[in-house]
C-alpha cells in the first residue's frame, strides 16, 4: 500500500491499480524494465546464449541494477541518468567479481542473476518520488514537417548522405600492409567527403542563427564520434593495438582460473577492471575477451562525450555551450585511450563521479573564498548561463553520496593513477565547500591510499613510487625510442603539440573572458579541475606517459573553457560564429591527421592473433620466444603467466643490431644463452614487423631475409606455424 494525501487527509490506495493503463508512464517502463530483468536473469542462470541474447543479457545487466539505484536520486538530465545507471551498475559488478576472483569463489551467472533479480524487485516494490521534469531549454524540440523546418529536414538528409558516405569509403578502404601515412593514404575520397560533411553539419547547429534540434544534434555528434574513433576499429577483424593484448590475457586468466594471483603481475594486483570484464563476459555469452575488446574504441568515446555534455549542461543552460564543449572534447581527444583498458574504464568513472558531485552535491564555499570570489567580481551582470548563484540543492544526498563512494572504490582497485588524479581535483573543492559533505574529498583519498598501503612494497620495489620530483623533466616530451621515428612521425607529433597547445589556449581565454563578465564560481571551479592533473606531474613521470594523463585529465573541462570562449555574451555574435567555427574545422582537420597516421605501427593483423593465440597453447613453461621487433601479440591468452613467470619473451631488435646484416642461427643461440638455458626456442617472423622495421630502418637492409633464411636451412629448426603472413620457427637446443 501506498500513503497519499488528499485534502481529506491521509488515505491509503492500492500499490498496484486493478488496470494497468492506470499507471503512471514511468512506472510502465520500470515494470517493463523489471520484466526484462526477469528474463535475463532465467537466461544468464541456464546459461542460453546466441548473438542476440547475448546482447541483450549484457545490457540489461548494465542498465537495471544501476537504475535501482539511481532512480532514487531526483529527476535530472537523460544523458546523465543514462550514463549514471550503467557505471553505477558495472561498479556493483566489480565488487562482486573482486569478491569472488579474491577469494576463488568464481560464478558469475548465479551472482549476477540474484543481482539483476534483486534490482528489478527494488525497481517494483520500493516506490519513489518522481519529481516533475524541467522545461526543455532550448535546442531540445523535436523536428516537424513543414516549412517553417525546411532546413532541419534538409539537415537530416545531409546526416544520412554523409554516413552512407562514411561507410561507403570504409568498404572501399583496404587497410592490409600499410605505410607511414597509415589510414590517411587509404581512405578514398568520399570517406573524407562523409567526415567533412557531418562536422560541417555539427558546426551549423551550434553556430547557426537557430540551434538545432536535440535530436538531430546528438545524431549528428554521436555519428561524428563513430567516424572519427571507430574507423579504424570497424576495418579490423581483432583489436588494433598491440599493448591491448595484455589485458585480453589478463581477464581471460581470471577468467578461466577463476582467481587472481598477486605474484604474477601489477594487473592482478589491480584487478576490477579485468575482474568485471570476466565477470560480464561469462553472464554474457563472450567468454574470450578478444571477441569484444575492438569494440571499446567507439564505446568508450561514445559515453565519455556524453558524460562531457551532461557535465556542461550542469553548467550552463547555453546549448551553444554544451554542444561545443562536447564537440571541442571529441575533437582534441588524440591520445588514443579509449581501447580496452583499465585506464579508459576509470577515466569514464572519474567523469562520472564528477557529473554526480556537480549535479548533486554543489554547495556554497567557506567564508574566506566567498570573500575572495566577491572581490573578484568587479561587476554584477545578468547571464541567462550562470549557475554560480543557485542556492544548495535541497534534495537526498545520501544515493549520490554512496554512488561515489562506490565510483571510488572501483577506480582504486581498476588502475594505480586515475585516483589520485580524482582526489587531486575533487579534494579542495570539497574541503572548501564547492561541494558538500566536506569529509567526502578526505574519504576518497582515504580509500585511494588504503588500497596502495598493502601493495605498497611491490610498487616501490618494481617501479618506484616516484620517478623524481622535476615536473619539468616528468613532463618532458621524450617518446620512447624516438631515434627509430620517421619524419612523418615526427610531423605527427609536432600536430598533437599544436592541437594541444591550441585547446589550452582557446580555454583559458575562456576562462579569462568569463572571470572578466564576473561569472566567478563556475570559471574558478571548471579551471581548478582543468589544472589539477598537472600536480600528478610532481613527483611521477608515470613511464613517460603522464604528460598524455594531465592532457586527457584536463581536456573535459578545458573543452567547456573553449566554449565559454565563443558563446559567454548573451547574444549571438558574427565574430563568435566565424571563431567557433574555424577553431573547430582546424580542430578536425589536425585530429584525423594526428590519429589515423600511426596506424601501420599500431595495427595488430588477425593473422597476428591467431599466432599468438597458437603459441599461447603450446608453449610450455621455461620456453623462449623471440621476437624481431616490438609489439607482437604474444600475452594473449590465460596461458600468459608461464611466459612472465620465467621471462620468456625477448625482442631481438637489440642483438639484430649488431649482426652486421647477416644474423644466423648460431647468433640467436648465443643470444639465448646469455639469458638462460632452455630446451626449445620459438622465433616468431611477421611480415607487419619486417615492413615497420624496414621504415623505421632498425636494421641493416636484408637482417631480417637473413635471419629468416638462416632458420629454414637449420638442421635443428623446424617451421611449426605458417599463417602466409606469420611464420614460427621452433630452434631445438637438446642434444
Amino acid at each position: 500500500m501506498v500513503l497519499t494525501v488528499s485534502k481529506e487527509g491521509p488515505t491509503r490506495e492500492p500499490r498496484f491499480p486493478k488496470r494497468l493503463h492506470a499507471l503512471p508512464l514511468y512506472k510502465k517502463r520500470e515494470m517493463a524494465l523489471a520484466a526484462a530483468g526477469v528474463v535475463a536473469a532465467a537466461l544468464i542462470f541456464l546459461d542460453i546464449s546466441a548473438p542476440g541474447l547475448s546482447i541483450f543479457k549484457l545490457v540489461v545487466c548494465l542498465v537495471v541494477p544501476g537504475w535501482a539505484v539511481i532512480r532514487m536520486l531526483p529527476e535530472s538530465d537523460p544523458a546523465a541518468r543514462l550514463v549514471w545507471t550503467a557505471v553505477t551498475s558495472a561498479g556493483i559488478y566489480t565488487v562482486l567479481a573482486l569478491a569472488m576472483a579474491w577469494t576463488a569463489f568464481w560464478q558469475p551467472r548465479p551472482a549476477a542473476a540474484v543481482t539483476v533479480l534483486a534490482g528489478s524487485a527494488c525497481t517494483v516494490f520500493i516506490p519513489v518520488n518522481q519529481r516533475r521534469r524541467e522545461p526543455a531549454t532550448a535546442g531540445g524540440s523535436a523536428m516537424r514537417f513543414g516549412p517553417r523546418n525546411l532546413p532541419g529536414v534538409l539537415s537530416w538528409g545531409v546526416l544520412a548522405v554523409a554516413v552512407g558516405l562514411w561507410a561507403g569509403g570504409l568498404f572501399l578502404t583496404d587497410a592490409t600492409n600499410l605505410g607511414e601515412l597509415g589510414l590517411l593514404e587509404r581512405f578514398p575520397l568520399i570517406w573524407y567527403v562523409g567526415v567533412c560533411l557531418t562536422l560541417i553539419l555539427c558546426i551549423w547547429g551550434v553556430a547557426g542563427k537557430r540551434v538545432a534540434s536535440r535530436p538531430l544534434l546528438s545524431a549528428s555528434v554521436g555519428s561524428l564520434v563513430v567516424m572519427l574513433y571507430g574507423s579504424a576499429s570497424i576495418l579490423s577483424e581483432v583489436p588494433r593495438l598491440p599493448w591491448t593484448y595484455k589485458h585480453i590475457a589478463v581477464t581471460d586468466f581470471i577468467g578461466a582460473a577463476g582467481h587472481v594471483d598477486p605474484s604474477i603481475d601489477i594487473y592482478n594486483r589491480w584487478p576490477g577492471f579485468f575482474s568485471l570484464s570476466a565477470f560480464l563476459g561469462e553472464t554474457s555469452g563472450y567468454r574470450d575477451a578478444l571477441a569484444y575488446a575492438r569494440w571499446a574504441e567507439i564505446s568508450y568515446a561514445l559515453v565519455d562525450v556524453v558524460v562531457v555534455l551532461a557535465i556542461a549542461r550542469v553548467l550552463s543552460k547555453n546549448p551553444r555551450v554544451y554542444w561545443t564543449a562536447a564537440l571541442v572534447f571529441a575533437l582534441t581527444n588524440w591520445v588514443n585511450q579509449n581501447y580496452y583498458s583499465p585506464q579508459a574504464f576509470s577515466f569514464t568513472l572519474y567523469l562520472s563521479m564528477c557529473l554526480i558531485a556537480l549535479t548533486f552535491l554543489r554547495g556554497t564555499p567557506v567564508k574566506w573564498v566567498v570573500a575572495i570570489e566577491r572581490r573578484l567580481r568587479r561587476r554584477r551582470l545578468h547571464v541567462v548561463d550562470d549557475l554560480t548563484d543557485h542556492r544548495e540543492h535541497s534534495v537526498p544526498r545520501i544515493p549520490a553520496i554512496v554512488v561515489i563512494l562506490l565510483l571510488q572504490a572501483v577506480v582504486a582497485t581498476s588502475h594505480q593513477l586515475t585516483p589520485y588524479l580524482a582526489v587531486l581535483g575533487l579534494f579542495p573543492l570539497f574541503v572548501l565547500g564547492y561541494f558538500r559533505p566536506k569529509w567526502l574529498g578526505p574519504a576518497l583519498f582515504v580509500i585511494a591510499l588504503a588500497y596502495l598501503l598493502p601493495n605498497f612494497d611491490y610498487v616501490e620495489s618494481k617501479y618506484g613510487l616516484f620517478s623524481g620530483f622535476d615536473v619539468l623533466s616528468n613532463a618532458s616530451i621524450s617518446p620512447p625510442q624516438s631515434s627509430q621515428l620517421t619524419q612523418v612521425d615526427l610531423l605527427q607529433a609536432r600536430g598533437t603539440q599544436v592541437l594541444s597547445v591550441l585547446t589550452a589556449l582557446l580555454a583559458i581565454c575562456g576562462f579569462a573572458r568569463r572571470m572578466v563578465r564576473g561569472e566567478i564560481r563556475t570559471t574558478l571551479l571548471v579551471a581548478w579541475m582543468a589544472v589539477a592533473p598537472v600536480l600528478g606531474l610532481i613527483g611521477q613521470s608515470y613511464g613517460g606517459e603522464g604528460r598524455f594523463r594531465v592532457y586527457l585529465f584536463a581536456l573535459p573541462w578545458l573543452s567547456i573553457g573553449v566554449a565559454w570562449l565563443f558563446w559567454s555574451g548573451p547574444i549571438r555574435k558574427w565574430r563568435a560564429v566565424v571563431a567557433a567555427s574555424v577553431s573547430l574545422v582546424l580542430m578536425g582537420a589536425l585530429f584525423v591527421a594526428i590519429y589515423f597516421q600511426p596506424e601501420a605501427g599500431n595495427r595488430i593483423s588477425v593473422e597476428e592473433a591467431t599466432a599468438g593465440d597458437w603459441l599461447d597453447n603450446r608453449v610450455k613453461p621455461g620456453d623462449l620466444i623471440f621476437e624481431t621487433n616490438y609489439f607482437f601479440p604474444l600475452l594473449i591468452g590465460p596461458n600468459y603467466p608461464n611466459y612472465l613467470e620465467f621471462e620468456s619473451i625477448t625482442s631481438l631488435s637489440g642483438s639484430l643490431k649488431n649482426s652486421n646484416g647477416n644474423p644466423t642461427v648460431n647468433d640467436v643461440l648465443r643470444f639465448a644463452r646469455k639469458i638462460r638455458g632452455t630446451d626449445t626456442i620459438y622465433v616468431v617472423m611477421s611480415d607487419r614487423q619486417a615492413r615497420n622495421a624496414a621504415e623505421r630502418k632498425l636494421f641493416p637492409p636484408g637482417t631480417l631475409t637473413s635471419l629468416e633464411n638462416s632458420l629454414a636451412g637449420g638442421s635443428n629448426v623446424a617451421k611449426v606455424f605458417d599463417n602466409k603472413a606469420v611464420r614460427i620457427y621452433q630452434i631445438s637446443t637438446a642434444g
